[in-house]
């Protein structure tokens, strides 16, 4: 129970290793958090909202930013799914993979840590019998040193 536990609060700790990232897609229930996006190789952790305990997946995924300027990023990385909540009840704690492909777009220039989200996400579960192509529009904010501000 300890170790499923530390996996459910690893991801709350991924901002202490410098500057963060939130984003919010609202039409696809999904709430993440991520290490720094300005860098080449970036973790997020994603975490359905529009449940509370039935379906509780939460997804990993290192990503890369395949190109990066002041306004945009293109991004892309796998992800994995996995549920506690469904492992703790005696079902399977890897629910599937995913790979994602994304572009993150500061249109306001006045503030360039406000983003415009978009990604395309195919996914299929863990056997591989079924699969979905997800598309996701949402908001994303980039926490910033003061230094940087």
């Amino acid at each position: 129970m300890k170790k499923w536990l530390l996996l459910g609060l690893l991801p709350l700790g991924l901002p202490a290793f410098g500057q963060a990232s939130v984003a919010y897609y609202p039409w696809a229930d999904l709430f993440t958090v991520s290490t720094n996006p300005n860098r080449t190789l970036w973790l997020d952790a994603r975490f359905q909202t529009n449940t509370l305990f039935g379906q509780l997946n939460t997804t990993l995924a290192p990503l890369i930013n395949l190109k990066k300027t002041e306004n945009y990023q293109f991004y892309t990385g796998p992800g994995v799914r996995f549920s506690a909540i469904d492992a703790a009840q005696g079902g399977d704690f890897l629910q599937g993979y995913s790979w994602q492909f994304g572009v993150r777009v500061a249109p306001l220039t006045a503030l360039p840590q406000l983003q415009a989200a978009f990604e395309i996400s195919p996914s299929v579960s863990s056997g591989f019998s079924s699969g979905v192509l997800y598309s996701r529009l949402g908001v994303a904010y980039v926490f910033r040193k003061k230094s940087e501000l």
